[in-house]
């Protein structure tokens, strides 16, 4: 059972509601989910936050999928059902094979491209271990061409998954219906 109410856009002020309607354009989704609605109860909270998704997921020049993707591979390792179902349904919505999500979901890295099993796995050691990444973790990156600003890009995505695994798993968010179906 979830541990805060999951506020509706008609009972919210205006602006909790204007980040609502952001979000859900901004993100593609036919609804408003349950990360965003649990917290409406804080304005500032849910301006933050949708502020730094709308620049890590929606901006920059790695491809959203790929973040996507990281977001995923954490969130199976870090064991939160909602993050994984959200994300997942998010790869499908932007058009992610299945073969490469399951790929990701079960940690079977030599079935991915190396560019993304690359990323993947610098991403989920960013999320687990940070302080153990080594400078051979960061020229693996650069083998496969990534620039300084993409390398924090991935960094950013990392720690944003954290952020939206903690958010999930403490309030007990209940998986949307509309990543369900996805």
């Amino acid at each position: 059972m979830q541990r805060f109410p999951l506020r509706q856009e008609a009972d919210a002020p205006q602006e909790v509601g204007q980040v609502y309607r952001d979000f859900q354009h901004g993100m593609g989704f036919p609804e408003v989910p349950n990360f965003i609605r649990v917290q409406g109860t804080s304005p500032g909270m849910l301006a933050s936050t949708w502020a730094l998704a709308k620049h890590i997921l929606l901006e920059g020049s790695l491809p959203r999928s790929i973040k996507e993707l990281i977001f995923v591979a954490i969130a199976v390792e870090r064991q939160c059902k909602y993050c994984k179902d959200a994300h997942t349904a998010c790869c499908r919505i932007l058009g992610v094979e299945d073969s490469t999500i399951r790929a990701v979901m079960e940690g079977l890295s030599e079935e991915l491209p190396d560019r993304i099993r690359v990323i993947i796995q610098f991403a989920v050691k960013c999320a687990t271990g940070p302080h153990e990444l080594t400078d051979e973790d960061f020229a693996s990156l650069r083998r496969q061409d990534l620039d300084n600003e993409q390398i924090l890009e991935v960094i950013a995505t990392a720690s944003m998954a954290v952020y939206a695994i903690t958010i999930a798993d403490a309030t007990l968010l209940d998986t949307d219906a509309m990543f369900v179906q996805a």
